[in-house]
């Protein structure tokens, strides 16, 4: 239905554009990089470094109660269940509240020319800390200047991991 401005009312409205997210994430050291998780990744999935830490506790708590298990079968279980919890819980403490870090997602290379203002890369490869493009000027080398102040000089054709901050 259309009014007499040729304004369809049932057309979709286009969505607004959300604003850029500028929270400050976890983990941001005071020379702007940040210390991330969630360097296992099953496809494009980050496994939650919690659950590699309970999965670590539960193989060393196999490994306790089939030791303890003859001499005293209930804390041979106990052991078993109760463990993993403890490792999940000392490494999420870990990782919220003593040395904070954000939980991320490798997104895929990219050419260091392509990189643009506004990107987070990781800057050892695949796993490691993250940094914030500021600036890119590409000559011979690639000069990128990230959050905090710090410069990297990279050749033209280096690729870096993309990456996505997740909390």
């Amino acid at each position: 239905m259309r009014t007499d401005d040729e304004v369809d009312l049932f057309s979709k409205v286009a969505p607004a554009s959300e604003p850029e997210d500028e929270r400050t994430p976890r983990g941001l050291t005071p020379g702007g990089w940040v210390r991330t998780t969630g360097w296992l990744q099953v496809g494009h999935h980050p496994v939650s470094s919690v659950l590699v830490a309970a999965l670590v506790g539960l193989l060393g708590a196999v490994v306790v109660a089939a030791a303890l298990v003859r001499a005293d079968p209930v804390a041979a279980g106990v052991v078993v269940l109760l463990t993993p919890v403890a490792c999940g819980g000392a490494w999420w403490l870990f990782t919220t509240r003593l040395k904070p870090a954000s939980p991320a997602r490798n997104l895929g290379t990219v050419p260091v020319g392509a990189l643009s203002p506004g990107d987070h890369v990781r800057l050892h490869g695949s796993i490691g800390p993250v940094g914030q493009v500021v600036a890119v000027t590409v000559g011979e080398d690639v000069e990128v200047d990230f959050r905090g102040g710090t410069r990297r000089t990279w050749p033209g054709d280096h690729a870096v991991h993309r990456v996505q901050l997740l909390g």
